[in-house]
C-alpha cells in the first residue's frame, strides 16, 4: 500500500527546493508517543536525542517548513548517528556551506501527512510487514518490520526506530538510530 498526500508533498517540495537555491518489534521497542500542541520545529527541539539534528536544521535556516500548515511525518537520525558520520561530513553539515547537504538528508527523511505509531503498526500488519510512504524525495520511503523492530529504508543497514516519537500540531517526529539511505547516500550511522 502506498500512502499519498499530493498537495502536502508539493508544498514541502517547493519549500525545501526554495531553501537550497542560493547556498547551493518486540513490545519493549514499540514506539511511545507524547502528544503535542507545538509545531514540528519546536517539537524536534524538545527531543534530547535530536539535539544535533535540531542544531543542523536551525543552522541551515530550515525550520520554516516545519512551522507551517503542512502535515509531515519526520524520521530523524539521533545524536549517536550524527556522531558516527565522518568528521568532515558532520563539520560540513554544521557549517554555513552545509545547507544543500541538510536539504538532501531531510528529503529522504520526511513523509507527507501524519503517520501515527498505531498507523505504522496497522500498515505493517495488513501489508505483510512492508509498506511504502510518499517521501519528499523522488523515491518512496520503505517501512518494514524485521525481527520485531521497525526499520525505515532498504538493505541490511537501514535504520531502526528507537522507540521515541512525539506528536506535534502538524505531524509526528520519530527518532532513528541511523540515516535512511537515498539520493546517493548509504545508511551511514545505522547500527
Amino acid at each position: 500500500m502506498k500512502i499519498t498526500i499530493a498537495p502536502a508533498l508539493a508544498t514541502l517540495c517547493l519549500l525545501l527546493a526554495g531553501c537550497g537555491g542560493a547556498d547551493s518489534r518486540n513490545d519493549a521497542e514499540r514506539v511511545s508517543t507524547t502528544e503535542g500542541d507545538n509545531s514540528l520545529a519546536v517539537t524536534i527541539g524538545e527531543i534530547p536525542e535530536l539535539s544535533t539534528a535540531n542544531g543542523i536544521i536551525s543552522n541551515a535556516g530550515l525550520e520554516d517548513p516545519f512551522n507551517g500548515a503542512g502535515s509531515y511525518t519526520i524520521f530523524l537520525p539521533d545524536n549517536a548517528a550524527f556522531a558516527r558520520l565522518p568528521k568532515e561530513e558532520l563539520d560540513r553539515l554544521e557549517s554555513a556551506d552545509g545547507r544543500s547537504g541538510v536539504i538532501a538528508i531531510l528529503r529522504t527523511h520526511i513523509a507527507t501527512g501524519v503517520i501515527a505509531p498505531e498507523d505504522l503498526d496497522g500498515e505493517l500488519e495488513v501489508n505483510g510487514g512492508t509498506f511504502e510512504l510518499t517521501s519528499v524525495a523522488d523515491e518512496p520511503m520503505i517501512v518494514r518490520e524485521v525481527d520485531g523492530r521497525i526499520v525505515v529504508g532498504e538493505g541490511d543497514d537501514a535504520p531502526h526506530l528507537t522507540g521515541v516519537s512525539r506528536s506535534a500540531a502538524n505531524g509526528v517526529v520519530y527518532v532513528l538510530d541511523g540515516f535512511i539511505p537515498g539520493e546517493g547516500r548509504s545508511a551511514v550511522g545505522a547500527d
